[in-house]
């Protein structure tokens, strides 16, 4: 019988040490691989798969549709709102940009959850409209993304379209086409920049230099009003704000190729108008020539004016809007979009504890004059419903954005409609300075001041509205008192 040869039980331990850390580092690599999944698997795969509700209205620029576009996955938050037009091209053009921003926003997202497990997020893309006297629409699309309730970051793009054509002119085709006429209009921009405090004191002397220096590529992102050409520095953007130039067509109209400059009796129309707004209106006693100062004074304390804010709540805006009202211990009325009051639930119950009025301003900013019933009831009563599950208060009035309504919209709501008779034009300008200036040319006893509380610029310039209000003798109230 033959002999077995005997193992040495050294192998034995081996391979069964070797088999277990084998089969520990598969149970642990599937755990990983099965967390990840888990991680992401509430995730959508790419930006169209994701679930969101699209409705298109038309807007008050001739041939221009508003898209409004709001995710129903609360995965993925968003809401947004974009021009789009009878022009294939630029309409492309639009929607590839704001699938890119989707696709970001799609990505930080999953990144974010890998670490993260209970975390909220947004997604807020609008847009504003300008035209130019000879027709050109301008528009500045505007985005703020945020992930775990952080200040987020806020960013911006132009596009321009010739509503009739479908060209879309760069900055080099709206100047002249030549080497001069660039470089004295970077000159004027240098001027501007430069006399601008805030810009100053927001970049350094090389940084200023750099950004007006006489290079095409440094104007690409601008937008031409009826009375200016704006220009916005986006490379030198902070996380909430991006610095911009205000220029009047007077400034550089001899510098605009022939189908942007403006005519003589256009550019004397603007003129005056820029003039009278820096002058400070009489007060009702100065026209009747009474020299009763005593009396004056009198008469002035009764003066009254409603401060109203709309399109918010911003997390920085806003809170720098209340700072300022409760150092001038003045009330105001706060006009909010509902779907920025379910982004910024704790910035709406800021506004209510500080003792502020609340209004509706619908839930996505559309021309209600143009909608649907269902459409205008959605729009309102959904908005009035987040004001008072967020707050504990219902809204006091209703103002109907772009202040468009028919009967149609007012049988849709039993709220008040409360419109202004001051438009600050603050959406317009993003100038602080320039927000005083248009108080001054207009307001008087019993106004309602239109402003926004989702632009910096309109947050720098309150102080100095409240302090030449309050010394001209005004009170601050809210709409309902002056309604009342």
């Amino acid at each position: 019988m033959k002999k077995t040869k005997k193992r040495f039980p050294f192998f034995d331990i081996l391979l069964t040490s070797l088999t277990i850390i084998l089969l520990g580092a598969s149970a642990y690599l599937l755990f990983i691989f099965n967390n990840n999944s888990s991680a992401s698997s509430a995730l959508p795969k790419n930006v169209d798969d994701i679930s969101s509700t699209i409705d298109e209205v038309d807007s008050n620029f001739a041939g221009i549709k508003i898209v409004t576009e709001i995710a129903n996955d609360p995965n993925t938050p968003f809401a947004i709102q974009y021009p789009q037009s009878k022009h294939i091209t630029f309409n492309d053009k639009v929607k590839k940009y704001i699938h890119r921003l989707k696709y970001d926003y799609l990505m930080n997202i999953a990144d974010y959850k890998r670490d993260h497990k209970d975390f909220t997020s947004e997604l807020n893309i609008s847009f504003e409209t300008f035209q130019h006297p000879n027709g050109l629409y301008s528009f500045v699309i505007v985005n703020h993304e945020s992930i775990d309730a952080d200040d987020g970051k806020t960013d911006m793009q132009t596009f321009h379209l010739n509503p009739e054509t479908g060209e879309m002119p760069t900055i080099t085709e709206v100047l002249k086409a030549d080497e001069e006429a660039l470089d004295l209009f970077s000159k004027v921009v240098a001027n501007y920049a430069s006399e601008d405090e805030k810009l100053s004191e927001t970049l350094s002397d090389d940084e200023l230099a750099t950004l007006t220096a006489t290079d095409a590529d440094n104007f690409q992102q601008f937008a031409l009003t009826d009375d200016q050409l704006t220009l916005y520095f986006t490379e030198y953007k902070t996380s909430q704000e991006t610095p911009t130039v205000s220029i009047p067509y007077k400034e550089v109209n001899h510098l605009l190729a022939t189908d942007f400059q403006l005519s003589v009796d256009d550019l004397a129309i603007k003129g005056d108008s820029s003039t009278d707004a820096d002058e400070t209106p009489k007060t009702d006693e100065e026209d009747e020539g009474n020299p009763d100062v005593d009396a004056d004074k009198e008469v002035s304390n009764k003066k009254r004016v409603a401060l109203t804010f709309d399109d918010g709540p911003d997390p920085n805006v806003t809170m720098r809007v209340l700072e300022t009202l409760e150092k001038y211990d003045a009330k105001a009325t706060f006009f909010m979009l509902g779907s920025r009051v379910e982004y910024y639930p704790e910035i709406a119950k800021n506004v209510q504890e500080a003792g502020h009025e609340l209004g509706n301003h619908s839930w996505t900013h559309p021309d209600l004059s143009k909608a649907s019933i269902e459409k205008v009831f959605d729009e309102i009563n959904r908005t009035s419903r987040i004001i008072e599950e967020v707050t504990g208060e219902k809204p006091y009035s209703f103002r109907p954005p772009y202040g468009a309504f028919n009967d149609v919209v007012r049988q849709q709501t039993d709220l008040p409609i409360a419109l202004w008779d001051v438009d600050t034009l603050d959406w317009k300008h993003r100038n602080g300075q320039q927000l005083l200036a248009s108080v001054k040319d207009s307001v008087k006893d019993g106004s309602i001041i239109l402003m926004h509380d989702i632009h910096p610029s309109t947050a720098d310039g309150l102080d100095a509205v409240m302090a030449y209000l309050q010394e001209n003798g005004y009170t601050f109230v809210t709409v309902s008192e002056l309604l009342d």
